[in-house]
């Protein structure tokens, strides 16, 4: 197997199994805010006076917070730029589903650095590789 066999497999992989943010991680019936949001690219620069921005490639403001996980759950919301996201009023219900859709991302790469390691046990390219994979699925992590 080749690198680029093993992005192709891995890309795959993540995108049959890689649940859906946030719906899949929310509970029916949750109590939701509903955020309203532009269907483009957004951009999380570092947080300014522990102001965390959310801002679209024009340098709008989309969202502002000084809840990182509220941050997080916009950035990670917007991977299929959708108008609208439910967001859960509990800030402690955002932390869950921020941490949960993390835990799950996580997994991917502890799982595919086992396979990279078993199959180049000497190379120190997985970084490189993960990072073509996530972002040929345009997955991020904060």
């Amino acid at each position: 197997m080749t690198e680029k066999d093993f992005i192709a497999t891995w890309i795959n992989k993540i995108r049959v199994e890689l649940k859906k943010f946030p719906n899949d991680f929310l509970k029916k019936d949750e109590d939701t805010n509903t955020i309203i949001l532009p269907t483009k690219l957004l951009i999380f620069p570092p947080p300014l006076f522990n102001t965390y921005q959310i801002i679209d490639e024009a340098g709008e403001t989309i969202f502002s917070t000084d809840d990182q996980f509220k941050a997080k759950y916009i950035m990670y919301s917007n991977r299929y730029r959708p108008s609208e996201v439910k967001m859960p009023s509990n800030d402690i219900r955002v932390y869950e589903v921020v941490r949960d859709y993390e835990k799950h991302i996580d997994s991917f790469l502890k799982e595919m650095e086992i396979d990279f390691k078993r199959r180049w046990p000497n190379s120190k390219g997985f970084f490189r590789i993960s990072t073509q994979v996530f972002n040929s699925l345009e997955l991020i992590r904060h």
